[in-house]
This record gives structure tokens, sequence and C-alpha cells, in this order.
């Protein structure tokens, strides 16, 4: 079916199908906006009718949501209408780690620590928000065009000390996932660093084809460490310890681990030159990029993990345990683990073979030259899934082998494997002798004492990101297994929860650091309890959180007024969401007058208004005076600013005669203006001869403050005796009129 006829997102418009199978499909799409490329994951119809299954697909729609990190594939958005379900996501132009380890082989070490370090940190985002992935795997990781990588497919994620149904996938699976227990932000780290290794050394640690075989060897087997670069065997030894409590607490604190040995064995530009190398390694696999592609893929791409409590396939109902349904490249699956620990399988081969690769899990059979390490069942098995699973735990300490995979046609379910014959045993005699009594059990664990104190606290770089540490003291009856659950709170919240296993020894001190978000303006605390119990109970310690710091929320500038002396004032009124300080800068500008600002600090009040001033050198008289308001912190507007226009009172500080002559009966005089400002003034001359006025001139003068007016008259006959020229000014000049006059000689009567 093409993607014509599905039912689309709207606002998106489908370029073509990236894989599709029994659970729904993936395809590329345009944001129609925006014009944004975009990866689009639809649910099936089948599916959509499940509750179960839409409810997990709503869960990765909302831990991808919290996780807003570079390293962690970006969710868009998420819409669930009565015509179908999809998750709109980022597109990342490159292959899954699967792909390129499939096709290129071992990474090599640099390239290996920078693939590690990227999707460690989209680890420690989920972790930071308190969700644990529980499925990290070459499949889940996509390094892109540039060598960067991306953490994908949160399907089975859960929150961290929550106590859902163990699951995982079983070659990366850590030692408490496969003993039933919770995964946590350490089991994130064990199958990082598993898959660390696969890049290293081209094959997983652990490579049992048996699913209990695998299983002891992930809780009991020592890391076949010499396998690994000398520089890097103590971090893969940590990053893989059997016990959570000695790997690293999260993923966070593993990057720091990585960066110090990656820099100490490879130097500085260690990851510089690893991202290079996986940019090759991945250039090599181009034409399977989402927009390389020509064709779209008709096999199923991994759509997503989710798990199930029941599904149906082909007439197959599987009710045995938890159920995982997967579509991956050459077909669509489904298996189980049941209250005994076996498999049971069903499998829908696809018409034709492909790849896809965004934000999906692909099948990676074992190479041949991967032999198994131990095969110890006597009938044939297939290989461990390359595909989540979740587990009932087992009341049984082993499970047998899994059958191979039916086809749909066989029966529902395949028939269990035949018991082993076991040859009976002649029993001795009984001796005459009694037998020796059993040794007494030892006594149950307890815990005698718990405290919590030393509580410090480390302010983040934003708002939002503090720190809480405190030290927890322990005291047990004996060097068993206690569980330590950590929990920090703000103002009664519950903000961060740390669980960490204690063993081998009867008295603990541990230091513990959790996230505290926005801890400020009131108080916060750890609240520590034990299992085994202690006999008082949990126990808490408080501590006061310091104050906020203040966020300026408005600014406001009022019309700046200027005064007949150059002084210009304004308003600015300041709003914020505490008392903390916060200092207000005011500046003023004028084309031609220049400007200046003017800082105070303000304090103690929510809201302020403040009047700022500057003196200009003079009044800038016919410009535009521009305020501009700022503060520190600075306000989500940024600057506010106003201005006005300055209008100024004509005036004329002095008027001068600079010259007189006369040629024929033509008097030119020179005479010079000074104004206060650029306002229009007028400039009057009576032109005078033997004492009496002859005309009159007038003149309009602005747009300066000096002037020079070169005027002329020709008088009716030669003025006898004397002539002369009187300027004045309107409005009158500061020293008053100008004249200057000239002789000429008496005329002949």
């Amino acid at each position: 079916m093409s993607s014509a006829e599905h039912w689309n997102v709207p606002g998106y418009r489908v370029t073509r199908e990236l894989g599709a199978g029994g659970g729904g499909r993936v395809v590329l799409a345009v944001h129609e906006q925006s014009g944004a490329t975009v990866a689009i994951k639809y649910l099936s119809e089948d599916l959509r009718r499940d509750g179960g299954f839409v409810a997990r697909f709503r869960q990765e729609a909302r831990l991808l949501v919290e996780l807003d990190d570079p390293h962690v594939v970006r969710l868009y958005e998420y819409l669930e209408t009565g015509r179908g379900a999809a998750i709109v996501m980022e597109l990342v132009e490159g292959p899954t780690l699967r792909a390129l380890l499939r096709e290129q082989g071992p990474t090599g070490p640099e390239a290996a620590l920078a693939v590690l370090k990227g999707s460690l940190l989209g680890l420690a985002a989920a972790h930071a928000t308190g969700v644990v992935h529980r499925d990290y795997k070459p499949e889940n990781v996509l390094v892109a065009a540039d060598g960067t990588s991306k953490l994908a497919d949160f399907g089975i994620a859960v929150r961290a000390g929550g106590s859902p149904a163990p699951a995982g996938t079983p070659p990366y699976m850590a030692p408490e996932q496969w003993a039933g227990a919770t995964a946590s932000p350490a089991s994130d780290v064990y199958a990082a660093t598993a898959v660390f290794f696969e890049c290293l050394t081209g094959h997983r640690p652990y490579r049992a084809t048996e699913h209990v075989v695998l299983r002891h060897m992930h809780m009991t087997a020592p890391v076949p460490l010499d396998e690994i670069p000398g520089p890097l065997r103590r971090l893969v030894a940590r990053g893989m310890a059997k016990d959570p409590a000695l790997r690293p607490s999260g993923a966070a604190a593993f990057v720091a681990e990585l960066e110090e040995a990656a820099a100490a064995a490879y130097g500085p530009a260690w990851e510089e030159r690893g991202r290079r190398r996986l940019a090759a390694l991945a250039a090599a696999l181009a034409a399977a990029f989402p927009l390389d592609r020509v064709r779209p893929a008709e096999t199923g791409s991994s759509l997503f993990t989710t798990v199930l409590r029941s599904v149906r396939s082909k007439g197959v109902l599987l009710t045995a345990g938890a159920v995982l349904l997967v579509v991956a490249a050459g077909g669509v699956g489904a298996y189980a683990l049941g209250s005994s620990g076996t498999r049971t399988v069903a499998s829908q081969e696809t018409a034709s073979q492909g790849t896809a690769s965004q934000a999906a899990p692909e099948e990676s059979p074992e190479s041949p030259e991967e032999s198994p390490d131990e095969t110890p069942s006597e009938s044939p098995s297939a290989a461990p899934s390359e595909e989540a699973v979740t587990e009932t735990p087992s009341p049984t300490t082993s499970a047998p082998a899994s059958s191979p995979m039916p086809s749909p046609l066989q029966s529902p379910l395949p028939s269990p494997l035949p018991s082993p014959k076991v040859s009976p045993k002649v029993s001795p005699k009984p001796s005459p002798s009694p037998s020796p009594s059993p040794p007494p059990s030892p006594p149950p664990l307890k815990v005698s004492d718990l405290g919590v104190g030393g509580l410090s606290y480390k302010a983040g770089a934003g708002k939002d990101d503090a720190t809480g540490t405190g030290t927890v003291t322990v005291k047990t009856s004996g060097p068993g297994k206690v569980t330590l659950t950590v929990r920090f709170t703000v103002n009664g919240a519950v903000t961060a929860t740390r669980t960490l296993t204690l063993s081998g020894a009867t008295s603990y001190t541990r230091t513990v650091s959790g996230d505290l978000g926005r801890a400020c303006s009131g108080t916060w605390g750890m609240s520590v309890a034990t299992g085994p119990a202690a006999p008082g109970g949990a126990q808490a310690a408080t501590a006061k959180a310091p104050a906020c710091p203040t966020s300026v929320t408005s600014v406001k500038a009022g019309t700046p007024a200027v005064s007949s002396t150059g002084v210009a004032t304004a308003t600015v009124t300041v709003t914020t969401d505490g008392t903390g300080p916060v200092d207000l800068t005011g500046k003023f500008s004028a084309p031609s007058a220049g400007g200046g600002t003017t800082t105070v600090r303000l304090s103690g009040a929510r809201t302020y208004t403040r009047t700022l001033s500057y003196t200009f050198s003079r009044r800038p008289c016919g410009e535009s005076v521009t305020f501009g308001a700022s503060t520190d912190p600075a306000a989500p507007s940024g600057t506010a600013s106003s201005s006005v226009k300055v209008t100024c009172p004509a005036s004329v500080s002095q008027v001068r005669v600079q010259s007189l002559s006369i040629s024929g009966t033509t008097a030119t005089a020179t005479v010079a203006v000074t104004t206060g400002n650029t306002s229009a003034v007028r400039l009057d001359l009576a032109w005078m001869t033997g004492g009496s006025r002859a005309a009159t001139t007038s003149y309009s003068l602005s747009g300066k403050t000096a002037y020079t007016v070169t005027a002329m008259y020709t008088y009716a006959q030669w003025p006898c005796d004397s002539y002369a020229v009187t300027a004045s000014t309107s409005p009158a000049a500061a020293g008053g009129a100008a004249t200057l006059t000239r002789s000429t000689g008496p005329c002949i009567r």
C-alpha cells in the first residue's frame, strides 16, 4: 500500500516510505510550513486497537519530549486521533552503529571512544530526568554524517526506581537485569560498555548461543579484557563490573572517566580524530542514508521496541510472560519469556530484503567468525536474538534452550524440548552411624544503624540544574547485600532517586549526589532508606536552599524629556521574579550632541520605577533624542527604547556688520549672525544716508547656528557726507543691533 493510501499526520507531506511491517511504518516527510525533513513513525491499525500497546507508544513519546538533548533523537510531535497514532521525530542522516559494524568491522579505539561518548551523553540526559533506557545496543545508536552519534528508541525505557518487568536485549543486558532486578543507570552503563567492547573488537564480550549460557556468562564470567587495548582495559572493567555498585553510577560519571582515559591514552585531540574516523566509516554507507535513497525500502525497519502482555500473530496467541513485537529488516517477529525462562518465537518473513536506519533496531546475525564460546545444549538452538526482551523472573535457576523459529503455518506453539534422560543412580547402603546435622542457617542480615548528613549544595550553570550531595553511613550485622535508596527532595518533592547496593563489609560510608533541579527559596534534603530496613526506618536531613537568582520579567521605558539646559531625563519601570540585585542601565544619545549612559542597582523589591538622567554638552535642538533601558540579567524582551524630537525657541547670541563698501551708488555689506540653535530667525538691514533711512531689506535664516549674509543696496543718488547699514535680528541679539558707517564727503549743492 502506498503512503498516499494511509492516514498521514496533518501538516506534513510524505516523501517516501522508509520501512513497513506488521507493527506499522516509518516514512520520510517534509513539514509543509517550515520545509524541515522529518521521520514519522506510524502505529499499525492492528496494534492501535490494543490499549496496552498504545500506552507504551505514548510512553516513548513522553520520554522523548523530556529528553531535549542534542545526543538524543528529538521528538517534534506526538499525535493520536481516531484515525491513527504517530510520532514525528528528527531524521538522522546516517547509519545505525549496527550497520556500520556489520559493513566496516571494528571502528578503532578513538572512533569507539567518540561514538561511546556521544551516546553516553544521550544516556546522561535520560538519567538526569530519572529515565533508564534499558535497551542500549548498536541498533539504537545512530551515527550522523559528521561523525556525531545520537541515542534512539526509548520504547522500553522506564523511570528509575520503578519496578516493571525486567527487560533488555540479551547480549547487552547487565547481570542485575538477568537476575530480575530493576534496571538502573548503572545497567545502561554496562550495556554501553558491552557495545564499546564490540566497537573495539568487532564482536560482543560474550557470544554464547544458548539463552541460559549467555545469562550465566553475563552474571559470572570474567570480561575478556585481554582483547582490549591496554589503556582502555580499566574503563571496560569498570563499566562491565558484575556489581552495579562498582560501576560508574550513571552515564555522566562514565563520560568523565572516559574523557580522562582517552586523553591519557591518545592525547587531547582524540575526539576530533575519532569523529573524523566515524564520518569516514559512515560515508561508506551513504547510499543507504534516508535522503539518498532512490526507492523506498519494502522490508520492515525496526519501527519501535514495545513491551506487551499478549499479542496475536497470524492466529498464534502468545501469552507466556511479557511479549515483544519488533519490525526489523527481514521479518516481523514476537517472542516471550515464559515463567520457566524459555522463549516462544513466532515470525513472518517479508517479501523482500532491504534496510531502514532511522531509529531502528536492525537484525544482525553473528558473523561466521563469531563462533559461540559455549554450546552446552544437546539440541540445535537459535542465536541470542538481537531484539529487546522482557522477562518474567523464573523461580528456578536455569531455563532450557529455545526451539528454532516456527513458520506461521506451523502449530501455534513449538513443542517443548524432550527432557534429557538421566541414568538412575544406585544409592549406597545406609551407614549405621547417624547422618550429621546440617549446619545452622546464618541469621538474617540486619541494618543496625543508618545516618545521613554532610549536605552540600552546588549551583549549576542555569537556574534549574542545582546538585545536592550528602554522606550516608550504614552499619550492618554482616557482610551481606544491603540496598540503599536515596531520594533527593526540594520543598518536599522528590527530584531524583539513587539506588546503591552495598556488600562485603559491615560498615559503609557513601557520598551520594543527585539533581535538585530548581532548588531555591526553601529547603532541600535527602531521604535514605535501606533494605532490609533500619531500626528507625528511613532517615532524612534537610538544608536551607540559597535564594533564587532574580530574573527580570519586564522593562518599560518612558519618553525622554530635555530641559533648556540640555539635561535629559527618562522614567523606567522594571519588574522581577525576586528581590535580588538587578542592574538598570539607561543610555541617552543624539545625532550631533553625542550621549552617555547611567547605571543604577535595584534590589529589595519586585517592581521598581526609576528616573534616569544625563546632561548633554548643549541642548540638541531640532534633533531626536533616543533613550534605551536595559537590565542585567536581561529581560525576555531585551532593551526597551523610546525617543523624542527636541524643539527649542529661536535665539540670537550676536549680530555684527563685518564690512561695508560702495561702488557708484550701490553699497555692499557683509553681516555675521550667531544663533543659539537652528530655529528660524529674521535679519533686518536698514540702509542709511546722511543720517536718514533710505530703505530696509530682510532675510530669513534657519537650520544653522552661524550665518554670513552679503547684501547689496543701490541708492537713488550718490549718498552725500556718509552712508551706513544697521543690522538687527528677530528675536533680538543678546548684544543688540550692529551699525557700520562710511564717509563719502559733502556733495556740491
